[in-house]
């Protein structure tokens, strides 16, 4: 894939797997929406979550995106986390994210009680130290 190919792809609503690593140092993955932005993707979880337990301790994380039907495509991308710690922001992800994954309306409707903020979500940003991209109908980038 070229650059170019993997922000299409990443832009589009893939539902992606997060995978951290726990106490134990077992790997731990969970499905996540994320939000491609800048050169960063975006997520939001409980603060309780196991995901985000995981990241407080140790605030690296590897995120993969991929197509499950033919033409085979995907990007894999590891990186530094870090907490985006702004209501506002947290309220234009999960907008943009429930819009993509649900459609317009339903979507304003699963993020409205995010418009004032929500103490127990967290917003995060993973920022890609590696980013791969595959097209298996293309090759790998």
């Amino acid at each position: 894939m070229t650059p170019e190919q993997i922000e299409a792809f990443l832009a589009r609503p893939i539902v992606a797997v997060l995978s951290t690593v726990d106490d134990a140092g077992r790997p731990r993955s969970a499905p996540v929406w994320f939000h491609w932005e800048d050169g960063a993707a975006y997520m939001f979880t409980a603060r309780t979550s196991l995901k985000w337990r995981n990241l407080q301790a140790r605030p690296h994380a590897a995120l993969c995106i991929d197509t499950r039907e033919p033409p085979y495509a995907a990007v894999v991308l590891d990186g530094r986390v870090e907490a985006v710690e702004d209501p506002a922001r947290l309220y234009e992800v999960v907008l943009a994210s429930a819009t993509a994954y649900y459609g317009d309306e339903p979507g304003r409707e699963f993020a409205e009680p995010y418009r004032a903020g929500r103490p127990g979500t967290v917003l995060f940003r993973l920022t890609p130290r590696q980013l791969r991209g595959w097209d298996y109908a293309g090759g790998e980038s």
